[in-house]
């Protein structure tokens, strides 16, 4: 007997020749031959090396391959995440976050700072002046975009046109002066 997977689930196929790879007739795809006489926890493949590639193991209790969970064990040799990734043996403290150094070398680093800042004015929109000085919503700190055109802005409600105003620094000069009560609100990207 030569266990086959098709479709996502494991069945028992009887087939005279074993060790042969066979074509399912309804895909024409060729169907996963395991081993025919596994041993228990047995894993295929092993160590495939290969991303993406999904692992099995012998349940000799039920007999059947069952998939492996795609879950990474810190610290073993194989970690169980079958992707060209080398993880880090230790699950890291909390509020860090897993990078690269884009050679496929993860580790823990530093909590990443937001990527959107909403922004709002250090005064309210009074119908008199045009210029005004851009903050971080609901705080008194000031905040320059980078570069000056990575600001999105709307004025009741409404998104603004970029040729309606200029920013410079942390000020922000509108085109026409708004008109008073004028709710401010703009996002920008920032550096994470």
């Amino acid at each position: 007997m030569t266990n086959v997977l098709s479709f996502g689930k494991i069945r028992s196929w009887s087939f005279g020749r074993q060790g042969k790879t066979f074509y399912l007739p309804v895909c024409n795809m060729p169907a996963i031959v395991f081993p025919s006489s596994p041993t228990p926890g047995q894993l295929y493949n092993p160590d495939p090396g290969v991303s993406g590639i999904t692992q099995y193991r012998w349940n000799n209790t039920k007999g059947t391959w069952d998939a492996v969970l795609s879950t990474v064990s810190l610290g073993s040799p194989n970690q169980g995440a079958f992707n060209d990734y080398q993880w880090p043996a230790t699950a890291g403290a909390v509020g860090r976050q897993l990078t690269t150094d884009g050679s496929g070398n993860l580790s823990w680093s530093g909590e990443a700072d937001v990527s959107i800042q909403a922004l709002g004015l250090s005064t309210l929109i009074d119908g008199v002046s045009s210029v005004y000085t851009l903050t971080e919503l609901g705080t008194s700190t000031f905040f320059t975009p980078t570069p000056s055109t990575n600001i999105v802005v709307f004025l009741g409600g409404v998104p603004q046109t970029p040729t309606g105003y200029s920013v410079t620094g942390n000020q922000i000069t509108f085109t026409d002066v708004p008109p008073a009560g004028s709710t401010f609100y703009a996002i920008s990207n920032i550096t994470v």
